[in-house]
């Protein structure tokens, strides 16, 4: 596989072929950089594959660096979004042995518990639901493991209150692991992608694929980028 394709894990790229997939370019950019453990923000047109982009590379990390569940988190501000990304991460992460859980209001309890026994690799969920995982002792021991956290749809986010909240979360995240946890954000119209690549991570840059659309937006961040947890959660 002579593409950028070629510095993803075997099993990957095997079924990249199988499917006859090909990079499309926010891809080419991407994936080099997010293999490397950088954090990014993805800017790209609907349809475009960049959450593609995201999900191979940090799938990539999983194989390659053996993490451990619960290893990545994949947070939507839709459940609707949920459940369509729950699909794709099925088929890919099914064909290389890792499995992937939903969690959000409507889960059920049978299922809650189960994620608990045995952890997904891959945990989607909403920004809520993130945010009530600190809560239990249990589901913080599940959030120790965690490697890296795709944000879908930043541009909902950022300028919002549950931007403010998932800005908390993000620096509760890596206070409660004692590692750094990779940042990659998703979005198709963001006007002022360098602010809000800071608003992700201190140390994030933005990968823009040119579209049509822009959607200016104002980031208030309403908590310091990194907190004490000795208290505990």
């Amino acid at each position: 596989m002579s593409s950028v394709f070629s510095l993803l894990d075997e099993k990957l790229q095997k079924e990249l072929e199988k499917r006859s997939w090909q990079p499309t370019p926010i891809q080419e950019s991407a994936i080099p950089q997010i293999i490397a453990g950088s954090d990014r923000l993805l800017i790209a047109p609907t349809g475009s594959g960049k959450t593609l982009s995201a999900i191979l590379p940090v799938i990539n990390r999983c194989l390659v660096e053996q993490w451990e569940p619960l290893s990545i988190l994949y947070v939507t501000p839709l459940r609707a979004l949920n459940r369509d990304v729950d699909r794709r991460l099925q088929e890919i992460g099914e064909s290389v042995g890792l499995r992937v859980g939903l969690r959000h209001g409507d889960t059920t309890q049978s299922e809650r518990a189960k994620q608990v026994r045995k952890p997904p690799d891959i945990l989607i969920t909403t920004p809520e639901t993130f945010q009530l995982m600190f809560t239990g002792k249990n589901l913080r021991e599940l959030l120790k493991t965690v490697k890296a956290i795709i944000i879908d749809e930043v541009h909902d986010l950022a300028a919002s209150e549950r931007g403010w909240q998932l800005s908390l979360g993000l620096s509760r995240l890596e206070a409660l692991s004692g590692n750094k946890v990779q940042r990659i954000g998703l979005s198709a119209t963001v006007g002022n992608p360098h602010q809000v690549a800071k608003w992700l991570s201190s140390d994030g840059e933005a990968i823009i694929e040119t579209g049509k659309r822009v959607t200016e937006i104002v980031v208030e961040t309403a908590f310091p980028e990194t907190i004490d947890e000795t208290g505990g959660i």
